[in-house]
């Protein structure tokens, strides 16, 4: 372990600032959604991989729910290792990869635009192949990132789908609401690591000293289980399952149990009674859930809650902030190293 804060401590740190930079240069976010309404595509494929590919299911939500385009995400090996020539034209392809250098991703794009598709990438390296393949590059501004596990990049991709929808559709709101998410990240951040080293203490407890867990959630924030499950796989080699909350009832909930701890990310309103439902059949099954919520009463009165004064389709962005500082304080607990896990390195390069 290393001595004082851990590098993805740090780079938590760093998300609010992060966000910042983004906000900042929104100009070239706006010059590509232009190019989007010249365009007019009648359907957006998003190819990433592994963390990108959750900030991937994010944009599908935000883009069907507020541009009304049927969006899906790509099979790179369609391209790849097939070789089959797919229908590109009328279409968007959105690439999303922090390194930009995934020969998979980088081909599916180089194919995408070839084929006649608009395409955009979305990424934290200017210099990448992908960031010269794509017709437009949008940059994440999020610095040199040294942990493995990927923070404040992620983060940075979720801003950044939002901005660009937010350009696409002024009336949804999006683009007022970013400009509150840096103070309310730092808000975030804070009310976390008090609930870390207070109230979560047992829960923390409970994770570290398991070999398996669930994480749940629906919605936007489907994408937030399914990251924090890869992190605690990543960070802590504990066997994480992210589920849907609907999935979670068709079959899966019987691994719930009393030696299975539970991670719901719990956002206010509609969504948040149905993950109330999976958080019930937990807890019938002798499990202790772990919920992160909003600031609904009809959370758990021993919930980290976040006081969430924005919609929930920005609600990702706070709540992988607490769960990725959760995340963290587990690895440590089981003596492990968050920054470099073993056999792992920044780069995956897949094909």
């Amino acid at each position: 372990m290393p001595a004082g804060p851990t590098r993805m401590r740090r780079e938590i740190g760093e998300i609010p600032a992060t966000l910042e930079r983004i906000l900042e240069g929104a100009g070239e976010i706006e010059a590509a959604a232009a190019a989007v309404g010249r365009h007019a595509p009648r359907w957006i494929t998003i190819a990433a991989r592994g963390t990108s590919d959750h900030a991937a299911v994010y944009a599908q939500y935000l883009i069907e729910t507020q541009l009304g385009i049927p969006t899906g995400l790509a099979k790179p090996s369609i391209t790849t290792l097939y070789g089959a020539r797919l229908e590109w034209q009328g279409g968007l392809l959105l690439a999303i990869s922090q390194s930009g250098r995934s020969p998979d991703i980088v081909a599916v794009t180089e194919a995408a635009r070839e084929g006649g598709a608009l395409t955009i990438a979305i990424t934290n390296d200017d210099d990448s192949p992908l960031a010269a393949t794509a017709e437009w590059a949008l940059r994440c501004r999020a610095g040199r990132e040294l942990a493995v596990p990927a923070t404040k990049t992620y983060v940075a991709q979720l801003a950044v789908v939002a901005a660009l929808v937010g350009a696409l559709r002024p009336a949804s709101g999006l683009l007022g609401n970013l400009a509150l998410l840096p103070d309310l990240l730092r808000t975030a951040e804070n009310t976390a690591e008090q609930w870390l080293g207070g109230a979560g203490e047992q829960h923390l407890d409970r994770m570290a000293g398991a070999d398996r867990a669930l994480v749940v959630s629906r919605g936007y924030n489907l994408a937030t289980a399914l990251e924090l499950a890869l992190k605690l796989k990543e960070t802590s080699g504990l066997f994480a399952e992210p589920y849907s909350s609907a999935d979670l009832a068709h079959g899966p909930v019987i691994l719930a149990g009393p030696g299975v701890p539970a991670l719901a990310i719990r956002p206010d309103g509609p969504i948040g009674a149905e993950v109330d439902q999976a958080i019930e059949a937990i807890e019938q099954r002798g499990g202790h859930p772990i919920v992160v919520a909003g600031s609904d009463p009809l959370a758990a009165t021993d919930a980290l809650s976040l006081e969430l004064d924005v919609p929930e389709m920005l609600t990702p962005l706070p709540f992988a902030v607490a769960g990725q500082l959760l995340v963290e304080a587990v690895a440590r607990r089981r003596g492990v190293d968050p920054d470099a896990p073993p056999g792992l390195g920044k780069v995956t390069l897949t094909r």
